[in-house]
């Protein structure tokens, strides 16, 4: 069951739940949501509620699951439920990647890495879930996770999500630079925006910096950057650093519709194998709109044929 209902059906689960969670404790609408997305998974709320509240929440729950949702209706009902809490607390929806980003994501991903499955996957700065949840779901459903978000809240929806999803998923709520962990095949990101204003190292290169160590040879770094990434006051002791460990891969800049005030592009890094290894090609190209079709699909045509004529030690 996959239509505009059944994700209306998903959503209204979580909204009803998560405003009574909400109007029980005080909490934000976004932690409520939480809630409602553990509740379908494990029957356990980890906050207080009155007894009429819980058995409402229980009836939600059954009624629920006496409709079959494919996966990706799951995900886009919980997406519409994280858009309005990001609206009641006036955080913008830009740290939602947008689902088309994530799905030419999980394009990417299939040419990189050939079709290879599963995965290990990273992401350094996790947020909601979205990016990686949809590259579960439109990649493959059996790439390991594991993500970190420095906000709980924030970390526990993002669980919850990819719980809910049935995804082999681990969040940890910690600061990523702090993060030290396994090596992984792929690292994904979508950087928030930079405040103008900062005063320390500029944060995409410190993730990079720290992350790259992350990477097994041979492996990914695939972020969404800001246009002006390269134009930060340590961009040329950035690269000059990179450059000892990784290749810049390729970088895909996406049509400005898709942003309103910060524009952005795709940048792909790749962890060298051994010090003196050389990538003769670099994969460039300007993106027009998702919605032209035919200007999209000439695009792809042009990456295609880049991946199929490249050179491969």
């Amino acid at each position: 069951m996959n239509n505009d209902n059944s994700i209306e059906t998903v959503y209204e689960y979580v909204d009803q739940v998560a405003l009574n969670i909400s109007e029980q404790t005080n909490l934000p609408y976004l932690k409520g949501v939480s809630e409602a997305i553990g509740f379908l998974i494990d029957h356990r709320l980890n906050v207080p509620v009155d007894l009429e509240s819980e058995k409402m929440i229980e009836d939600a729950r059954k009624q629920l699951e006496t409709v079959t949702f494919d996966k990706e209706t799951v995900r886009k009902g919980i997406q519409i439920a994280l858009l309005k809490g990001f609206k009641e607390i006036e955080i913008t929806n830009a740290m939602m990647t947008p689902d088309s980003i994530g799905m030419f994501f999980a394009y990417l991903i299939m040419k990189l890495y050939g079709g290879k499955k599963p995965l290990k996957v990273l992401d350094p700065l996790s947020g909601t879930g979205n990016l990686l949840a949809t590259l579960i779901n439109h990649y493959d459903e059996r790439l390991s996770i594991q993500g970190i978000e420095a906000d709980r809240i924030l970390a526990d929806l993002s669980q919850n999500l990819l719980d809910a999803l049935d995804a082999k998923a681990s969040i940890e709520n910690e600061d990523t630079l702090g993060y030290q962990g396994d090596l992984v095949d792929l690292i994904v990101t979508d950087f928030p925006v930079e405040s103008i204003d900062r005063k320390d190292t500029y944060f995409p290169y410190q993730v990079i910096m720290h992350h790259m160590n992350h990477v097994k040879p041979g492996g990914y770094f695939v972020a969404l950057i800001e246009n002006n990434f390269f134009e930060q006051n340590e961009a040329d002791t950035f690269k000059e650093r990179l450059m000892e460990d990784a290749h810049l891969f390729g970088l895909l800049k996406l049509d400005e519709s898709l942003f309103t005030n910060h524009h952005k592009s795709i940048l792909i890094l790749k962890k060298k194998t051994h010090k003196e290894e050389t990538e003769e090609t670099f994969l460039v190209a300007d993106l027009p709109s998702f919605s032209d079709e035919a200007a999209f699909n000439r695009s792809l045509d042009k990456i295609e044929d880049w991946f199929k004529n490249r050179k491969v030690d």
